[in-house]
C-alpha cells in the first residue's frame, strides 16, 4: 500500500475527527454577521471550495462563491464589504497567489478567514478567523485527504452559520451530522470496490493515451479534482468538463485512442445516450455511479447516501487509478515530477 493509498484508506477516521471538533473550530466565526462568502484556492484547494459553494448556500442561507485567486481583482470588491468572509485555501498553507487575493480582499474590508492544512501557516498571518483544517499527515505530492477534508471543513462552517443565523434548524443540523456519519461508515466500503476494479483494469488502463473526465454540475468540482489527480500522477493529457461544456464542441476531439469517464449521479439523464453516441468513436468508455453494477466499463460503489453527501464518494474511483496506473507507467504516484517546483517558480514560501 503506499502513501495516497494509505491516506485514502485513513480518511474516513480524519473525517470524524473533524466533525468532533467543528464546534470549537467555528464557534467564534459564527459570532459575526456573515452575509456572504467567497472563496479562493488553486489546485485542489480551488476545487474543494467550487465543489462546496452549492451545498453551502443551502445550508447557510447566503451567497457563496468560490473563485481563482486572480480573479480577485481590486474592482470586484464593491460597496461595504464588512460583513464578507473571504476564505483562502491552502493545503499547504503557502501559497503566494492565494495570500494576495487575500491581501486584495482585506484592503477591500472583507473579513480575511484561512482553511490551511496545518496550524501557524503562512496565510494565517493576516487572518481574522484561523479556521485550519485538520488533514492529519499527507506527504504525497497528489492530495486526496486534503481534498475531502477541506471540503468538509467548508460544509462544517456553512452549518454552522446556518445554525447560527436561522436558516437552518437544529433538527436539521443534527440529521445532517448522522447522513453525514452515515457515509463516512460507507467510505470504506466504496474504497474496497473502487480499488479492486482499478487493479483488475490497470493494464489496460495505463494505456491511455488522453483522458476527458465528463459529469454533472454538481460534481463540477469532483470533475475537475478527478482529472488534476489523474494527470499529476499519470502524467497523460486529462481534462475535466461539466457534461454540458463536453458536448459543446470537445466530443470532436475524441477518436480511437480517447478514454472518458463519465461520473454519473442521476441528475443527467443524457448519460447512456452519451456512451452510445461515443461508441462510434472509441471503446474506452466508463461509467461510474452509486449503484452496484460492476460490469466492465460500468463501475458502481454500491453505497446509498444522501446525495447531499455523494461527494465524499465519487471522486475515490479516479484517485485509487491516480495511486495505481502510474506504478505500471514506471511513476512513482507519491512524487511530483520535480519535487523542487514551486521553489523554482517563487509560487509558494515553502515548497509543499
Amino acid at each position: 500500500m503506499n502513501l495516497i493509498q494509505q491516506y485514502i484508506s485513513s480518511t474516513p477516521d480524519q473525517l470524524k475527527k473533524i466533525v468532533a471538533g467543528s464546534k470549537e473550530l467555528f464557534a467564534n466565526v459564527t459570532k459575526r454577521d456573515i452575509k456572504k462568502i467567497l472563496i479562493t484556492g488553486s489546485g485542489t484547494s480551488y476545487h474543494s471550495g467550487l465543489q462546496m459553494q452549492s451545498i453551502m448556500r443551502k445550508r447557510s442561507g447566503i451567497e457563496v462563491l468560490s473563485l481563482y485567486p486572480f480573479m480577485f481583482t481590486p474592482d470586484f470588491f464593491v460597496g461595504d464589504n464588512s460583513h464578507t468572509l473571504f476564505i483562502g485555501i491552502s493545503q499547504g498553507g503557502s501559497s503566494f497567489s492565494t495570500f494576495d487575493a487575500m491581501k486584495t480582499a482585506k484592503k477591500a474590508g472583507c473579513i480575511i478567514g484561512t482553511m490551511a492544512g496545518e496550524k501557524d501557516a503562512y496565510i494565517d498571518q493576516i487572518a481574522d478567523e484561523v479556521m485550519t483544517v485538520n488533514i492529519g499527515e499527507e506527504k504525497a505530492g497528489a492530495k486526496t485527504k486534503g481534498y475531502y477534508s477541506t471540503k468538509l471543513n467548508l460544509l462544517l462552517l456553512a452549518e454552522y452559520i446556518g445554525l447560527a443565523n436561522g436558516n437552518l434548524s437544529q433538527t436539521q443540523f443534527e440529521q445532517d451530522l448522522q447522513d453525514l456519519n452515515t457515509t463516512l461508515d460507507l467510505f470504506p466500503h466504496a474504497y474496497k470496490r473502487a480499488y479492486d476494479w482499478v487493479e483488475e483494469h490497470k493494464e489496460k488502463l495505463a494505456k491511455m493515451d488522453n483522458l476527458r473526465v465528463v459529469g454533472p454540475g454538481m460534481l463540477y468540482g469532483d470533475v475537475l479534482e478527478d482529472a488534476l489527480k489523474v494527470l499529476e500522477t499519470c502524467r497523460l493529457p486529462v481534462t475535466g468538463y461539466d457534461f454540458d461544456e463536453f458536448i459543446h464542441g470537445i466530443y470532436n476531439a475524441m477518436n480511437e485512442k480517447s478514454t472518458v469517464i463519465i461520473l454519473d449521479n442521476g441528475t443527467e439523464s443524457r448519460c447512456q445516450k452519451m456512451l452510445e453516441v461515443l461508441g462510434d468513436w472509441t471503446n474506452n468508455l466508463y461509467l461510474v455511479d452509486t449503484s452496484a453494477a460492476n460490469s466492465g466499463n460500468h463501475f458502481g460503489y454500491d453505497v446509498q447516501v444522501p446525495q447531499d453527501f455523494e461527494t465524499f464518494i465519487f471522486p475515490m474511483l479516479l484517485q485509487v487509478m491516480a495511486s495505481i496506473v502510474p506504478t505500471e507507467l514506471g511513476y512513482d504516484p507519491n512524487s511530483p515530477k520535480d519535487p523542487n517546483f514551486h521553489m523554482k517558480l517563487g509560487s509558494k514560501k515553502f515548497n509543499q
